[in-house]
């Protein structure tokens, strides 16, 4: 059963999603009309449904606690899979494969079972691990120990030879690591959360140091699905402070000072916000995060400032302490986004003149267009119309350049008897300065504004077919005859270029657009009979060519 789904899931539970189906997680497959349950295995059993019709997934329900949060999940995907790629019998409760098996059990003796299962269970890693992760209860735990080791080897079974995991391996490395996370997250369903943590930070940990071609973002969903098991422990902790909350806070606080992770870090951040949505450990985070700053200041380049920053004034806000806000917010108002937070607290408190001349300096240090539109924005607020103009015209010249946005705000500071003055000078500058067709598209809109068809179509009349089109209801009206004079033209010239299957394609296209022009019947015909009689010895242009007779 094909069925249309993968568009309304993450690509990230997609791929855990099919990792599960692979491992045979999906049992208990039922279809009643356009629903279809199953119960997903694991340390816990979910009861997972989809409504499909037509081949189209409408909707899904999982008892996880993912889903609960009204999110689709990957025992959904699974589940998806299990559909597309498994066949069900006439009773649709097992596949023929699945009821063949189990008929056949019942009539093996236990004990030869149970003694074939253990020599399976020895010699088979992976099944192993399988069986374990389904009856986690009935085993003794794992150490943090034999979780390194897992990770260790993860690792190693996705590399060559030469331990470099390459683009192709990386798959590998990513769905080795899911296993791992997958069992982690059985840890934390059991309520394990000390280990949970230990075998998460340890993953996170070992990513810096792997060998890896990750430009498929394979490491990135792995630390990120690390994160999500730390969310889960926060969550079901953080209700007070408690040591192993503790513990979560030091291990990001201290990574906010060495960057160990490196690019992995960021993932960490934003679960402080765990810690000051409860009102707790303000005074550690503050320290942590002002000590980062500083030491940030003497990077060229500083972005994590932002998300530091943004957490301090939560936590200050919370203490309704504004001249801290005030002060950190003017100590690091060199990053954009914090200075637009300082231009609106200053707007906030009244002081809007303390807000333009900020604004002020700062377009004239980066000539950033944001600075230049929130300018905009006061001087329209406060009446103050010269300046107003003045920004205006800054930001379609310099800062944000031939804007039709910024183009029609022009517009409107002028009666339509002074405008039809005016756009002609900003139209004459605007095609003195805009040399080349980098700004073509800008100043088409700007035609299409003002109804200026003759100029579209002198400006278009030299441009290739494909640019042409995208204008034709400007110009059909009054250019109809021209348009298909200059698509005739244009299909003569490509044809003497054409030189394979698509490319002949792409001339029948072009040819039934002409077709389907008014009044273009006897220049078609004309061009037809012409590609027809060049391609004599072009077996497969004929052909394109006959699909348009």
């Amino acid at each position: 059963m094909k069925i249309d789904f993968e568009d309304d899931f993450s690509t990230r539970i997609l791929s855990r999603g099919y990792e599960y189906y692979k491992d045979g997680l999906v049992e208990d497959v039922l279809i009643k009309d356009n629903i279809i349950t199953a119960k997903a295995l694991g340390n816990d059993t979910y009861d997972v449904s989809v409504e499909v019709d037509n081949g189209i997934f409408i909707d899904g329900d999982c008892t996880c606690p993912y889903a609960s949060e009204g999110n689709y999940c990957k025992h959904m995907v699974a589940l998806l899979y299990y559909l597309e790629n498994e066949n069900l019998d006439e009773k649709n409760n097992y596949t023929t494969k699945e009821k063949e098996i189990r008929d056949s059990l019942r009539t093996i003796n236990k004990i030869e079972l149970d003694d074939f299962l253990v020599e399976l269970l020895i010699e088979d890693r992976d099944v192993y691990d399988k069986f374990r992760l389904r009856f986690n209860k009935s085993f003794p735990s794992l150490t943090i120990e034999d979780y390194e080791n897992k990770i260790y080897d993860a690792i190693a079974n996705s590399a060559g030879r030469d331990g470099f995991i390459d683009y192709h391996e990386s798959w590998d490395y990513t769905k080795n690591m899911h296993k791992i996370t997958r069992e982690v997250n059985s840890l934390v369903d059991n309520g394990d959360y000390v280990l949970a943590f230990e075998v998460a930070k340890a993953i996170l940990e070992s990513i810096p140091d792997t060998d890896i071609d990750d430009s498929n973002g394979s490491t990135g969903e792995v630390a990120e699905s690390c994160i999500e098991i730390i969310e889960r422990i926060l969550e079901s902790i953080l209700y007070d402070e408690n040591t192993l909350a503790k513990k979560i806070l030091d291990y990001i606080l201290r990574e906010l000072k060495t960057e160990c992770l490196s690019n992995y870090g960021i993932y960490l951040y934003p679960l402080l916000d765990y810690f000051v949505d409860k009102n707790i450990y303000f005074d550690e985070i503050e320290e942590g995060l002002l000590e980062s700053l500083e030491k940030g200041k003497n990077k060229k380049y500083f972005w994590n400032a932002k998300y530091y920053v943004d957490i301090l004034v939560n936590i200050y806000s919370k203490e309704n302490d504004d001249e801290k806000i005030m002060k950190l917010l003017k100590e690091y108002s060199t990053d954009k986004s914090i200075c637009l937070k300082l231009v609106e607290k200053y707007l906030k408190q009244g002081n809007t003149n303390n807000a333009i001349t900020l604004l002020k300096n700062r377009l004239r240090e980066t000539k950033d267009r944001e600075y230049a539109l929130k300018l905009a924005d006061i001087y329209k607020d406060n009446n103050k119309k010269v300046e107003y103009k003045d920004i205006l015209y800054q930001l379609l010249f310099e800062y944000d350049k031939y804007n039709i946005d910024i183009y029609k705000k022009i517009k409107h500071l002028y009666s339509n008897k002074d405008w039809l003055i005016e756009r002609e000078k900003i139209i004459s500058r605007i095609l003195k300065e805009a040399k080349g067709s980098i700004y073509i598209i800008d100043i088409l809109k700007i035609y299409i504004e003002e109804k200026k068809y003759d100029d579209m179509y002198n400006l278009l009349k030299d441009k290739d077919m494909s640019t042409i089109m995208r204008y034709e209801e400007y110009l059909l009206p009054k250019y109809n005859k021209e348009l298909i004079n200059i698509y005739v033209k244009s299909c003569k010239s490509f044809a003497s270029k054409a030189s394979n299957r698509s490319m002949y394609s792409e001339l029948a296209r072009d040819m039934l657009h002409i077709k389907k022009m008014k009044n273009s019947k006897d220049e078609y015909t004309k061009l037809l009979e012409e590609m027809r009689e060049k391609s004599r010895n072009r077996p497969a242009m004929q052909d394109e060519l006959s699909q348009v007779l």
